[in-house]
């Protein structure tokens, strides 16, 4: 592999040479100066950080704070400059160049919401959106700041078509699901591939103690006050460059950079609380006891025989959930300077995030420093460099997928139990309760996590000549996470009996990147049109080390470190490794403003897989149409600018263990005596998933850019699934990682952005909207030969040709015997049983619609901005109703539906007699627990206040504003549960789907906030 690596260089060098020695022959000429201000055309205020490039060259600058830019040594003769910023329709402007002079030529531009013109990240590189013929969509910070959860995965959520985002759980910190464009792997990751300022970073879960729905995915250590634009690469010829792992869509972010002129200063800061959305409806002290005590007369028991009743007070009314759930503060702080001369830009930040949540016992905290230093060595060459140091601490509680836990216990205690004793302890078995305490929980056992996460690039850009560009990167990503669980002695019901229960697990994460390519621009500008070209090459070394160690028993609560354990019962360590050797190239061509057509290849060489299959090879060609520039259809151009595109590539994906094609071996040992023994069956032929995607779209942009919109319906095909496929026990294992199974996913995307009122002066009325929808349909197409399977919660979820992946798979609840008040079930096979015999599917846990809506108005000194998000076409598995609507099998609290429960012959409902039993068939796993998992939530709403010109004088600021924000508001669903939008099963979850088991509630916020610039 680092043989065809050193190859794949020698092969750069010699054609970078070829360039670069006849360059030794050119004749100087006669240069002169280009000095200019860009403005708003609408406010006349600067617009700094436009980039203003010579038209023909790869000469660009960058305009200062002021909106001043200098291009000097330009020669002399008509001179074309193009100016782009983001956010602003491209300008480009013509000036005569004399020798020797400075010419000034101000340009305005447009600010606009949407525009072809609009300035967008690619891989390796930008372009205009004109330009470009794949899917993708943008988010600008100006969406996503003042947004009170810790990661950027979760602030995407409603705002870019085609990007289905999944919180899982409503805890500080917690892992988020993001699709981009659907489920196309079984076992491999979902996850897309998150590329910071060009380099990918490591994004999964390091940890190593599994919480449900509240995992940990590195996302959550990048600071969202730093990032200046967010671009997704959805279809495969957008997303191709990054072959092996683009299957999931890529997410390019891009941060804040200095601005040369004076020192610039910004602050935002907020302060606010947080409550919990909304709680379940249970029974209270009189309505539990006797539910239960009807259950066990229903079955002939006698409940106080049984000590059900021993110890409890039907007069006590304890609510557990108002006693586990609090007001919790939550608060930000960012901090940036920037500034520069002409040849050095910089760009330093700090901040603070702090999360205490709504459920005792948990919070989130994150503290991160970045520096972004550009410098203009000479004309030819630039250095950028970035560093970001990051530590989060996360307070995790027990719950989510679990039947014991905070939350969880905080639902299923009886309500005729107080939560201390006649001691004034916290109350445990012995006084009735049938489940640990949760305050007990709370405040004696404890697993805070900690994380320190350093993300390190430097680049360095050579200019050959007007024409080439050489760009060398190299970058590194190092995460440690520590993470230390403590089960308190004091906590009698759960660690009494061991003394004690300690865990310590360490996990590092380290990627180091080194790539270079070369840009090439030989027509640009030209009668011929624009022709661009990348080629390049990259490796990549990827290392992790875990360990984890576990004991027992302790002399005092108050000497809980693991290394105080009497017992050590479990010592883990291992180490991993793969690498990654890449070579790409990507043509773009526009022929006359109207054609354009764009190729790329990659070939990516793995570790992870076979040597029979070690490299994969990723093509994707893309086509557009600019229909409006048509000399013929010029009648069009009343219309706007309409941009018809298609596009079809093949990308992978590789998100499978280090050792997936290896025979492996573990210890084995015998007493005190080492020994091994076989773990995995290998297998030499393993090779990539392949995602084989077809795209066709339009961009349309009218009015002068008041109003943009963007289509797509794609297919999107994946075979060679990565899964653990059965084998004959003969050979010594049951089943191997294998090729085998395709999925499919198709849908329509739709995006809607417009300036309804576009403003005619400062603080003029402005109304700006942004709306997107998503659709798609998912189905398992082949699996090993065809024989389906199961998983999640009793078997759930199932895996099933013709389905969508883990589509519920269980009994069909058909209602109440109205005779006898037990539930009935579908008898689909005839026999006249209902069993396991009978299940089909009933539901689909994937959305098959989701979407945003968000208006921003302005008016004089104030903003309004206001966001919905939306979801639909999907089921949920409510699992709570196993124990909290099973008729009274379990000594659970019930939910207050019971009170309309079967009570005598003749009754019509659907809810079953009570039996303490459970030979009702309450308890039994059915569709009665599959509800309606669609929602509308209101996202958000914020109003603003611009401080008047005079204060702000006097005091020395400028463009403050005061803040008041409120975010999940409401939110209007079918749903009985805490959330519609949860996963008890995490983040990492590819077919254990829409389960709902006690995952932690989401939180309504408000906040008070104020920002400033010096």
């Amino acid at each position: 592999m680092m043989r065809n690596l050193k190859i794949g260089w020698k092969l750069i060098v010699i054609a970078a040479m070829a360039v670069v020695l006849p360059m030794r022959t050119v004749v100087a000429q006669a240069t002169g100066t280009l000095r200019g201000t860009v403005v708003d055309s609408t406010s006349h205020q600067p617009v700094p950080g436009a980039q203003v490039q010579l038209v023909g060259t790869n000469r660009s600058t960058f305009t200062d704070a002021s909106g001043v830019y200098t291009l000097t040594g330009v020669p002399v003769g008509p001179a074309t400059v193009r100016v782009q910023r983001i956010g602003f329709s491209q300008r480009t402007v013509t000036a005569n160049v004399e020798p020797g002079t400075t010419l000034a030529a101000d340009i305005s531009l447009q600010s606009v919401v949407t525009n072809l013109a609009q300035v967008v990240v690619i891989g390796y590189g930008s372009s205009n959106r004109a330009e470009v013929s794949g899917a993708l969509s943008t988010v600008s910070a100006s969406q996503i700041q003042n947004t009170p959860v810790a990661g950027l995965d979760a602030m995407l959520q409603g705002k870019a078509a085609g990007v289905q985002v999944t919180q899982n759980a409503g805890n500080p910190g917690n892992g988020i699901s993001v699709r981009v464009r659907g489920s196309a792997s079984l076992t491999a990751s979902n996850q897309p591939l998150y590329v910071v300022d060009g380099a990918p970073i490591q994004s999964g879960d390091f940890s190593q103690v599994g919480m449900g729905g509240q995992d940990m995915t590195a996302v959550t250590s990048l600071n969202p006050d730093e990032i200046e634009s967010i671009t997704v690469l959805k279809d495969a010829a957008a997303a191709a460059i990054y072959g092996s792992r683009a299957s999931n869509g890529v997410v390019l972010i891009t941060t804040k950079r200095g601005i040369a002129g004076g020192n610039h200063i910004t602050f935002n800061g907020y302060n606010g609380w947080q409550k919990v959305d909304r709680k379940l409806h249970m029974l209270n002290s009189q309505q539990y006891v006797q539910f239960m005590a009807e259950g066990a007369a229903n079955d002939g028991e006698d409940p106080a025989a049984n000590g059900f009743l021993a110890g409890v007070d039907d007069q006590v009314a304890t609510d557990w959930q108002d006693a586990v759930f609090r007001t919790a503060p939550v608060r930000d702080m960012s901090l940036g300077v920037s500034g520069g001369s002409g040849r050095v830009r910089y760009y330093l930040s700090s901040s603070y995030f702090g999360q205490e949540g709504i459920a005792v016992g948990s919070a989130y905290n994150r503290a991160s420093g970045r520096a972004n230093i550009d410098v203009d060595a000479t004309d030819r060459l630039t250095f950028t460099s970035s560093i970001s140091l990051g530590r989060e601490v996360n307070y995790r509680i027990v719950g989510d997928n679990t039947i014991s836990g905070i939350v969880t216990n905080a639902i299923a205690e009886q309500p005729n139990v107080p939560i201390r004793n006649a001691a004034g302890e916290f109350s445990t078995s012995a006084d009735g309760l049938a489940y640990t305490n949760p305050l007990a929980i709370a405040a004696f056992d404890y697993n805070p996590t900690s994380t320190q996460r350093v993300l390190a690039n430097v680049e360095a850009r050579y200019t050959f000549a007007n024409w080439l560009q050489f760009t060398g990167r190299a970058a590194g990503d190092q995460l440690v996470l520590h993470e230390r669980l403590w089960g308190s002695p004091l906590v009698v019901d759960e660690n009494g009996g061991v003394g004690g229960d300690a865990t310590s697990a360490y996990n590092t994460g380290n990627r180091f990147l080194g790539e270079g390519f070369f840009t090439l621009t030989p027509w640009s500008g030209s009668s011929k049109g624009t022709l661009t070209a990348t080629v390049g090459a990259s490796t990549e070394r990827n290392r992790t080390e875990l360990n984890r160690v576990e004991g027992t028993g302790f002399s005092s609560p108050a000497l809980h470190d693991v290394g105080n354990a009497t017992n050590v019962i479990l010592y883990r360590g291992s180490r991993g490794a793969n690498n990654l050797v890449s070579y790409f190239a990507r043509t773009n061509l526009n022929i006359a403003e109207r054609y354009l057509l764009s190729a790329s290849i990659r070939s990516d060489g793995s570790s992870k897989f076979g040597p029979n299959n070690r490299y994969g090879v990723f093509p994707a060609v893309s086509a557009g149409w600019v229909v409006t520039q048509e000399p013929m259809l010029s009648g069009l151009s009343r219309l706007g600018s309409i941009k018809l595109r298609a596009s079809y590539g093949l990308t992978g994906n590789q998100g499978i263990d280090n050792s997936a094609y290896q025979s492996t071996y573990g210890t084995a040992n015998y007493g005190k005596t080492a020994g091994i023994s076989p773990l995995q069956f290998g297998n030499a032929d393993l090779k990539w998933e392949q995602t084989k995607e077809f795209d066709g779209g339009f961009d349309w942009t009218m009015f002068d850019g008041r109003l943009g919109l963007v289509g797509d319906y794609y297919t999107k095909r994946t075979s060679n699934l990565l899964v653990s496929r059965p084998v004959t026990a003969t050979s010594g294992f049951t089943n191997f990682t294998d090729n085998v199974g395709n999925i499919e996913n198709k849908g329509l995307e739709f995006e809607a952005t417009a300036e309804i009122v576009r403003p005619n002066g400062p603080g003029a009325f402005s109304w700006q909207t942004i709306f997107n929808v998503s659709t798609n349909k998912n189905r398992v197409t082949a699996l090993y030969k065809n024989q389906p399977f199961t998983s999640g919660i009793d078997g759930i979820n199932s895996v099933r040709v013709g389905e969508p992946l883990g589509a519920f798979y269980t009994l069909h609840f058909t209602g109440v015997d109205p005779a006898t008040g037990d539930a009935v079930f579908e008898d689909v096979n005839g026999d006249g049983l209902t069993n396991a015999d009978d299940r089909i599917v009933v539901g689909n846990p994937q959305p098959t619609h989701w979407g945003g809506f968000t208006n921003s108005v302005a008016f004089k000194s104030f903003d309004l901005r206001a966001a919905l998000q939306f979801s639909g076409g999907n089921k949920i598995y409510n699992g709570i109703r196993a124990f909290a609507d099973d008729g009274g099998y379990n000594y659970d609290n019930k939910f207050v539906d019971v009170l309309r429960r079967w009570q005598k012959p003749g009754d019509i409902t659907d809810e079953p007699r009570a039996s303490f039993d459970g030979t009702s068939g309450a308890n039994i796993t059915s569709s009665r627990a599959i509800e309606d998992g669609a929602y509308t939530r209101l996202q958000e709403v914020t109003l603003g206040y611009k401080l008047p010109n005079g204060f702000q004088r006097v005091a020395g600021i400028q463009n403050s504003r005061l803040y008041i924000s409120g975010r999940n508001l409401h939110t209007w669903t079918k749903f009985s549960g805490y959330n519609p939008d949860v996963n008890s099963n995490g983040s990492g979850s590819s077919i254990s789907l829409g389960t709902e088991f006690y995952a932690y509630p989401l939180a309504r916020t408000w906040m008070v906030g104020v920002s400033g610039e010096w």
